[in-house]
């Protein structure tokens, strides 16, 4: 079975403030549907672990703040997580906007 979480973006920038850039919090709070956002992905299968980075369509924010999306590009460790799956995730998940 494969699994995945989303690594917090802001964690990792305060533990290497110098060598990991993420856009502002204010940014990462008002990004508009249809834009391009990258993530962290960590995928985990009975046996391994990998990190990817990967590109997700944002589809809206929700009333809480958070946002939905559209995984924009397939994973190179597995294929059972495709482009097209329906992301949930935070502007804490963000680490970069285009």
């Amino acid at each position: 079975m494969i699994t995945y979480t989303l690594d917090n973006a802001e964690d990792i920038a305060r533990e290497a403030p110098e060598t990991f850039y993420i856009p502002p919090r204010a940014e990462r709070e008002k990004v508009e549907s249809k834009k391009l956002v990258k993530l962290i992905f960590r995928i985990e299968t009975e046996t391994e672990a990998f990190v990817e980075r990967m590109w997700v369509i944002v589809k809206e924010k929700t009333k809480d703040g958070r946002y939905t999306g559209i995984l924009d590009n397939d994973p190179y460790c597995t294929e059972e997580i495709k482009s097209g799956l329906e992301i949930l995730f935070g502007p804490e998940h963000i680490i970069a906007i285009d």
